[in-house]
């Protein structure tokens, strides 16, 4: 069933639910589009594969400044990342049926998502989707969780063979919070942006 959902179909359900959506066949397009759009303001990003994958963060330094602990390695630009004019993320699942999941460890991904940036851009690879919901989470929990503990070199029992959630009671357990939008908030305007290609976990 996953194979045959359409990606601009499941952006039509995002946007009955509030969300400014894109498509993009190929990562340079997207680029493109960003490169454009996000110019001479402060932008946030946390740990993002996909966005990593992209070199997202470089081109948009060039008109930009960054704050990233990711890009950057100073941590104090997770607490700037938070109130910058822009925050980019991706997500560990989203579903034909117009969620986005994400799970955290820290919780800076998720509040920042949730209240500060002036405007929101979740970036995701068609790899992201799921049919439902509950598959959503699966993945989240089975699929994404796991290959970032790995990722990450936590000592966790997900992350030695990156293979499927343990449910751990780990110091280093990255699963902590789950976040589940059904709407974008008032707060700021929010984008989903949609690449035809496997990105990030």
């Amino acid at each position: 069933m996953k194979d045959s959902i359409n990606p601009q179909d499941i952006l039509k359900i995002f946007e009955k639910h509030g969300y400014i959506t894109h498509y993009f066949a190929n990562i340079s397009d997207a680029n493109s589009y960003f490169e454009s759009a996000i110019r001479n303001k402060s932008v946030g990003a946390g740990g993002s594969v996909t966005i990593a994958q992209m070199g997202l963060l470089e081109i948009l330094s060039k008109t930009n400044k960054i704050y990233s602990h990711g890009y950057s390695k100073d941590p104090s630009d997770i607490a700037k990342a938070a109130t910058a004019d822009v925050y980019l993320t991706s997500a560990n699942a989203i579903s034909a049926t117009g969620e986005i999941v994400n799970i955290d460890g820290r919780g800076n991904r998720i509040s920042a998502t949730l209240n500060g940036p002036s405007e929101i851009y979740f970036i995701c690879g068609t790899n992201k989707i799921e049919p439902d919901l509950p598959q959503a989470l699966w993945r989240a929990k089975n699929i994404a969780a796991p290959k970032n503990a790995q990722r990450l070199r936590k000592k966790t029992p997900c992350a030695a063979k990156a293979d499927k959630c343990y449910n751990c009671s780990s110091p280093d357990r990255i699963c902590r919070a789950t976040c589940i939008y059904t709407h974008p908030l008032t707060s700021a305007p929010a984008h989903i942006v949609l690449i035809d290609e496997p990105l990030g976990y």
